[in-house]
């Protein structure tokens, strides 16, 4: 089920498990994985809410029974509601509302011997990982600094060329997220060596290739048509001071073989721009219109060579890739290792392990039916909350353990489902590594699945929006209707759009222009330093540009057509995407012209 932001994704999902419930399974067989805690603990207490309601009264029973089923109730269904808050409470450990985390944790505590763990492992949070990690960093850095290692020396030189002191820290960080992946990889290419050889075989470069030797190739007068390049500085000498100058350095360039290699990058300057793309001009117009009868190819000359730079330094960049790439590896390979080693030692898991554990543990040759076996005697239903933010890690979890849905007898038993909520445009912001693919990947397997069993599934868009009103809504799918707009956020051919529930209500929605620095007035001379001058940025000016329209609204009594009064200061809210200076600039702002205003934090006190 495809939903955006607003539509109701929880109450969907609370309402089938309700219907679930009415249907006649047990707790036990239904598994509800969710993103956050919050979000379980929300989606729990929503079911008990109602099953609650209904084992106590019986208007709301009837009340909520007829709008879930869409029909009143029989006398059996109304029995069997006010049954389920008791079969609820007597289910070991409550239903499995969780977090992916959480049910992989239950899983690998219930079978660590299966899944290769110790029996009394602990879970650390992430202050403790990252402690651990650290430390394994520092033994790493260690060895290398002794000498013990003289691959991974050498690949630390390589990374540190590229990656300064303040971000080393954020490339372990992000090798460590990744470590499930990048095992898989080096597994997969038999160790750090050959996954380097496979790198440098992609991007079409030798292992032993250097930049030099790649610079010393481009200056060998075999790699170049020297007779056409002299000809063309003969172009050159006729025309503007571009050509002037162009023309001379090729010449100087052209005039010393031995000089060449480290006059490259000056000599390609005079072809290629800063973003290593051709000159749009490489020679004059009157130059190329005075050369026209000696040397009519003056421009292909000269755009040949341009064409030959650009090689050149695509070849030198993916020298660059491959080497850091290779370098990381080897990094990843020697820190994750020693990582994994203390964990072992002292029986720790972290957050990722969770997932990875559980992942091993179902994908091994029959473990899953024997798994899902021993939970309650299996599973006959999977929910997925926020799919869209479920990595590929967590979704071969999901597959492995739905797999017992589509193979043997379980494909033809009683009515089995999966259920995913998820909004793909969500996926972009890549919350726990998660891909937009995914979604779509994982959508394509259980069709795929589906059908291989004879059953069907079922895509369900969620259009209509609970949060807002057609007015914002519209200039949303507006803006969104646009293709290049709308490429990278939405799948091919998606329509991005929104139908208001609020459909009565009022909106309006205002473009207003970019806000530009202004022109800084001069301070008068020998003025001392007794006060702060206020600032004239972008974020201040349109501060007062708000703050001065709010102000407008309460002095002038404009209405408030929703409630048929002037606005108050109460009635206005100011959303940003992220708490920069602009939010200090308005709250002064604010201030400064006497309008209330509540701050930026407010706290629930017990």
């Amino acid at each position: 089920m495809s939903a955006s932001a607003g539509t109701g994704k929880t109450k969907v999902l609370t309402d089938r498990v309700l219907s679930l419930l009415l249907a006649g399974t047990a707790p036990g067989r239904i598994l509800c994985l969710t993103f956050t805690r919050a979000a379980a603990a929300e989606m729990s207490k929503r079911v008990n809410d109602s099953l609650g309601d209904w084992a106590a009264d019986d208007e709301k029973l009837t009340e909520q029974l007829t709008e879930l089923l869409g029909r009143a109730p029989d006398a059996k269904t109304r029995d069997l509601a006010r049954r389920l808050f008791v079969q609820v409470l007597d289910v070991p450990g409550g239903m499995k509302i969780q977090t992916i985390h959480a049910f992989c944790e239950s899983l690998l505590k219930r079978f660590p011997i299966e899944a290769g763990l110790a029996p009394h492992f602990e879970v650390m949070d992430e202050r403790s990982a990252a402690d651990e990690l650290f430390a394994a960093r520092d033994a790493v850095l260690r060895h290398a600094r002794h000498g013990g290692d003289e691959a991974l020396t050498a690949a630390l030189g390589e990374i540190t060329h590229w990656v300064g002191e303040t971000d080393f820290a954020a490339v372990f960080e992000s090798l460590a997220g990744s470590r499930g992946r990048l095992a898989r990889l080096i597994a997969t290419h038999d160790g750090p060596d050959g996954f380097s050889a496979a790198v440098h075989r992609e991007l079409g470069v030798g292992e032993g290739e250097t930049d030099d030797g790649i610079t010393a190739a481009a200056c060998a007068d075999g790699a170049f048509d020297g007779d056409d390049l002299r000809a063309a500085c003969e172009a050159l000498a006729g025309g503007a001071k571009t050509d002037i100058k162009r023309g001379f350095v090729i010449a100087d360039w052209l005039a010393d073989a031995r000089a060449r290699a480290a006059m490259f990058d000056h000599y390609a300057h005079g072809f290629l721009t800063n973003d290593l793309v051709p000159r749009k001009t490489l020679i004059t117009k009157p130059a190329a219109e005075a050369s026209a009868a000696t040397l009519p190819e003056a421009t292909d000359i000269l755009e040949r060579e341009a064409a030959r730079l650009v090689a050149v330094y695509a070849r030198r960049n993916a020298l660059v890739v491959a080497l850091a790439t290779a370098a990381l590896i080897r990094l990843a390979h020697v820190l994750l290792d020693a990582f994994e080693t203390h964990k072992r030692a002292h029986g720790l898991l972290d957050y990722d392990d969770l997932i990875l554990g559980a992942r091993r543990l179902l994908e091994q040759d029959g473990a899953a039916s024997w798994v899902l076996y021993k939970l309650d005697g299996g599973i006959d239903h999977i929910l997925i909350d926020e799919a869209q933010d479920t990595n590929p890690d967590q979704w071969a979890v999901v597959r492995a353990l739905a797999e017992e849905f589509f193979a043997g007898a379980g494909a033809s038993e009683a009515p089995r489902t999966i259920f995913a909520v998820g909004d793909r445009k969500q996926s972009i912001y890549g919350f726990q590594r998660a891909d937009p693919d995914a979604f779509e990947n994982m959508r394509a397997h259980f069709r795929d699945r589906c059908a291989q069993a004879g059953q069907g599934l079922v895509p369900v868009d969620l259009h209509i929006s609970f949060r807002s009103t057609p007015a914002v809504l519209k200039a949303v799918d507006t803006v969104f209707a646009q293709a290049e707009v709308r490429d990278g956020v939405a799948s091919e051919g998606e329509e991005i759009r929104h139908v208001a529930h609020r459909d009565r209500e009022a909106g309006l929605v205002e473009l207003w222009p970019p806000v530009t620095p202004g022109e800084a007035a001069a301070p008068e001379p020998w003025t001392a330093p007794s006060r702060p001058l206020a600032g004239d940025s972008p974020p201040a000016r349109l501060a007062r540009v708000i703050a001065g329209r709010i102000k407008r609204w309460l002095a002038d009594g404009e209405i408030l057509e929703s409630r048929g009064r002037p606005v108050r200061a109460g009635d206005v809210m100011v959303l940003v995407r992220r708490r920069t200076d602009f939010v200090e600039h308005l709250v002064r702002a604010l201030k400064q012209l006497e309008v209330p205003v509540a701050g930026v934090d407010r706290m629930v006190l017990s």
